[in-house]
């Protein structure tokens, strides 16, 4: 898919996003201005002279991670339609810059019509009315829902009249709120260049403030490009393999994405454009795979917790309007799991104390659920594959049931309970014996009890390490994986559905951590290989996003789901989380801030960079690995003494 018609981008900050087409085109109804949940603007089309910026005269595209770039070329002028969103403002900036390429003074029309579309992620049509404010340089449309505001630089006029129009983007009908166009008139000498700027605002309408913001358009660049510039020296990644270094950032872009406020508190959301609610399992999973931001970490799980229920169940989503949901089985002990990672990458044990109370509500929520092999049922759409039935006892489940027990076992023991520690790893010991009694089955496990289906879930075994069968990943190798990707269902099935959104389609994050699995085996050729089956599927659709989901055999984003075909998610949380996981991988970094201790154990033979955090601390690996000889160095910004456990993989 090299066209750029069929490619997208998305610019996000910590309150708002914008998704559009490189083509220049508002196509899917997930295209527009958004606040997390809920749409603001639909569209907007700019007219020069009479001449509409169209794909028709599109003449390139330029994406600079902070900035996008559309450059037309009309009879008389070129364009640059330059956007941007703020980190921390809730806005869209525009940035419109012209040169007259003709041999006189030209009288110069910029035309600008809009359509606001104020709805929340689960609607589609619907029928509120909108008011709507015009002034010289700007207009406020609102609606129960909320507000749009439009913002110029340049005082023009408001012509024609508004109206509501029904249209049908992937013939999804749905309902917006044509403005007036805005109107500016001026001149423009012959190669004279001129800038006018524009910003688009949801729920804001403090017009000073918002005129303020469009003054200060440089200024919000340099301080995002500031930011990111110390995120990518805080997570940095350097090897021979050119791909991988521009994965890894691609990974890091999009775990930065998915942080967003919530609540004045700085969370995870689950990705975009339509899972920017806050995911227990894709939140807590994410963080347990790879912590990313520890101030990030602690409040998404503080969030969570404050949430849970007396039961000791961890919500399943929580949304920005105050919609908690709590159908998911697997949330519930994802959380320890998670809150032990971060503990063992940030080294602050006090948030421990702060979860106390949580973690023995899990604990007990365990002990009176679990039957006499220690499984936990699972409702009928509560896993992750939320969009198939699956009543029962599901592989995955009790895998993280496991690892949780195990987890809380350690976390009892920090807080010096030495009763409960030793009952939870008690419990742990006999539930993964019965795991892998009860749910093997020849060379591979079975998917539930009582279901002889052959599903990707029991991955989840190696990756927590509850196995060491040798055939087991070979059958994994045989059996699932595809020229494309990995099948969440045995291909050789006669229920595998290549297309299918949980029957057969593949999973990044899955195939990630399948990459994880073969590294830690030394399978190094297919783990790199499966590397880069997600990096070519970043590059196609939307740029730089690792997607959610794609067809298994031809590689399409376009999948089955109950509610018919859809294009997949194209920034998924856990996606990158899990890549980031694969690539330590590689290099068999692990991090243990509570002992001070990093091990690296290198899968390939290379030079590598490494830089990470530890805590507040930030550590640069420099790993030299040839001729099975091991050289570690490393660089600490706070000038801490850290063990090195340096183990060559020969």
């Amino acid at each position: 898919m090299n066209n750029v018609a069929d490619k997208s981008y998305f610019l996000v900050g910590k309150k708002c996003f914008f998704h559009k087409y490189c083509d220049g085109g508002f196509k899917t109804k997930w295209t527009g201005l958004w606040k997390l949940t809920r749409k603001f603007l639909e569209y907007y089309v700019i007219k020069i002279n009479g001449e509409w910026l169209s794909p028709n005269n599109l003449r390139g595209f330029v994406e600079e991670r902070e900035v996008v770039k559309h450059v037309y070329n009309l009879k008389d002028f070129t364009v640059e339609e330059i956007l941007f969103v703020p980190e921390d403002e809730p806005v869209l900036m525009l940035e419109l810059k012209l040169k007259n390429i003709s041999t006189e003074l030209k009288d110069l029309k910029i035309e600008i019509e809009m359509a606001a579309n104020i709805r929340d992620w689960d609607e589609d049509w619907h029928e509120r009315s909108y008011e709507a404010v015009y002034r010289k340089n700007y207009f406020i449309v609102g609606s129960e829902k909320g507000k749009l505001t439009f913002l110029s630089s340049t005082n023009g006029n408001f012509i024609g009249y508004h109206f509501y129009k029904a249209h049908y983007p992937e013939g999804k009908l749905q309902r917006c709120f044509v403005t007036k166009n805005f109107l500016i008139e001026d001149k423009i000498d012959s190669n004279e260049e001129k800038s006018f700027d524009f910003l688009f605002a949801c729920d804001k309408d403090e017009i000073f403030e918002l005129e303020a913001i469009l003054k200060n358009y440089s200024y919000l660049v340099g301080k995002k490009r500031t930011i990111y510039k110390k995120i990518f020296e805080e997570n940095n990644f350097t090897s021979s393999f050119d791909f991988l270094n521009d994965l890894f950032r691609i990974a890091v872009s999009n775990l930065q994405k998915s942080i967003v406020d919530f609540g004045n508190e700085k969370v995870f959301i689950a990705g975009y454009p339509w899972f920017t609610q806050i995911w227990g399992r894709d939140s807590l999973l994410s963080i347990a795979l790879y912590p990313f931001n520890e101030e990030v970490c602690k409040n998404t799980l503080k969030l969570l917790a404050s949430y849970q229920l007396e039961d000791g169940r961890i919500p399943n989503f929580v949304i920005m309007d105050g919609r908690v949901d709590y159908n998911s089985s697997d949330s519930t002990p994802l959380f320890p799991i998670a809150l032990n990672a971060y503990i063992k990458k940030f080294g602050n044990p006090a948030l421990i104390l702060d979860l106390k109370e949580n973690l023995y509500k899990i604990f007990e929520f365990y002990k009176k659920n679990k039957n006499e092999d220690g499984f936990i049922y699972s409702q009928k759409n509560s896993t992750w594959m939320d969009s198939i039935e699956r009543e029962g006892y599901c592989i995955e489940v009790q895998i993280f049931w496991q690892k949780a027990l195990e987890f809380l076992s350690d976390l009892f023991e920090i807080l010096e309970d030495e009763e409960s520690s030793k009952e939870a790893s008690q419990l742990a010991k006999k539930l993964k014996t019965n795991i892998l009694k009860k749910f093997a089955k020849g060379k591979y496990f079975i998917d539930r009890i009582g279901c002889d289906v052959e599903t990707i879930n029991p991955l989840f075994l190696l990756v927590f390490g509850l196995t060491e069968r040798k055939e087991f990943l070979k059958y994994i190798e045989e059996n699932f994986e595809t020229e494309v990707g990995l099948a969440t269902v045995n291909r050789n099935s006669t229920y595998y559905k290549p297309n299918s959104y949980h029957s057969g389609c593949t999973w990044s994050h899955l195939l990630a951590l399948l990459s994880l699995v073969q590294f830690k085996k030394n399978r190094v050729d297919k783990a790199i290989e499966n590397l880069r089956k997600i990096y070519i599927k970043s590059q196609e659709y939307a740029i730089n996003c690792i997607p959610e989901v794609w067809d298994s055999e031809d590689g399409n984003l376009y999948v089955d789901k109950p509610i018919g075909k859809e294009i997949s998610s194209f920034i998924q949380t856990w996606s990158a989380a899990a890549t980031l996981r694969a690539i330590d991988g590689m290099l068999g970094i692990e991090v243990n801030a509570l002992k001070n201790t990093i091990k690296v154990s290198p899968k390939v033979e290379g030079e590598f960079k490494r830089s990470f955090k530890v805590g507040e601390d930030v550590v640069e690996l420099n790993i030299i690995f040839k001729e099975a000889k091991l050289e570690v160095s490393y660089k600490s910004k706070l000038n801490k003494n850290y063990k090195i456990i340096a183990l060559p993989e020969v």
